[in-house]
């Protein structure tokens, strides 16, 4: 009985207690895709997109930031921008691809086939960070 008793215990706290963080060397992605991220993936970001969707930005226009993973999911005033795995639902790649007229991204100057092609299959990928 003792022992029943200790392991109802031992499970009702397991659930009650949050989760040890994994520690920071852990992640989901393999080095690799987070080596495609820094190198080819952030440098875009910040250079075509953090004047206007970042925190450090001048203005944040549309409620919207891609200065992180959960920002991009999130969205903004338009809704989710990522869909991790899946670019024909991620609005990130609709306003790059200037296929919908009135969603185009950066709004000066579409970005190279080359940068469209690494965002894309980094959304493919399942949007490493």
């Amino acid at each position: 009985m003792m022992s029943r008793l200790l392991h109802v215990l031992c499970v009702v706290l397991s659930c009650a207690l949050p989760a040890v963080p994994a520690r920071a060397a852990d992640t989901p992605f393999p080095p690799a895709d987070i080596e495609f991220f820094e190198k080819k993936i952030r440098p875009l970001l910040i250079e075509s997109c953090h004047e206007c969707h970042a925190a450090t930005g001048k203005k944040i226009r549309g409620d919207f930031r891609v200065d992180s993973r959960a920002a991009l999911i999130t969205g903004g005033e338009s809704g989710s921008a990522l869909t991790p795995g899946d670019p024909a639902k991620s609005r990130l790649i609709e306003a790059i691809t200037y296929k919908n007229a009135n969603l185009q991204m950066p709004p000066k100057k579409k970005l190279t086939d080359a940068a469209i092609a690494d965002l894309t299959q980094w959304v493919k990928m399942g949007a490493p960070w």
